[in-house]
């Protein structure tokens, strides 16, 4: 490694980065804190969007589409290996009647947002996510 005063090589930046998404695929933090620096911020950002992503699939678990996918799925394998052509005439007929109707426009954005915010995932998301952000501010 160089010291602060002389500019990183390309292949040191790539050394880095390297070690930084193999200590993030590990879930290691511990590494990046002992070091100090931009890995902190990193690490950081990247932790909370893990959280995100665990919050999300864990509201898609418990939600109710998600057991009605998980009973279509292999009906629809099935349908699309045996009439492939007939799968894909009725994916364009819904397209066409998606982009013609416009559904978006029936639906409000402030009832969408209630809708998710009386969700418990969330609540448990912002809590996770402000506990997080008053642990990295101590580290730093």
């Amino acid at each position: 490694m160089t010291t602060e005063l002389s500019p990183l090589s390309p292949r040191e930046r790539l050394a880095m980065t390297r070690q930084a998404l193999v200590r993030q695929m590990n879930h290691d933090t511990s590494t990046a804190i002992e070091q100090g620096g931009s890995d902190v911020e990193i690490d950081a950002s990247a932790s909370t969007w893990s959280l995100v992503k665990q919050t999300a699939l864990s509201w898609w678990q418990g939600h109710p589409a998600s057991l009605a996918l998980d009973f279509a799925q292999p009906r629809m394998q099935r349908f699309a290996q045996e009439q492939p052509l007939k799968l894909l005439g009725i994916s364009a007929g819904l397209g066409a009647a998606t982009v013609l109707l416009r559904p978006w426009r029936l639906i409000s954005l402030t009832g969408l947002v209630f809708a998710a915010l009386k969700s418990s995932e969330v609540t448990g998301l912002a809590s996770s996510l402000l506990a997080s952000r008053s642990r990295n501010d101590r580290l730093r």
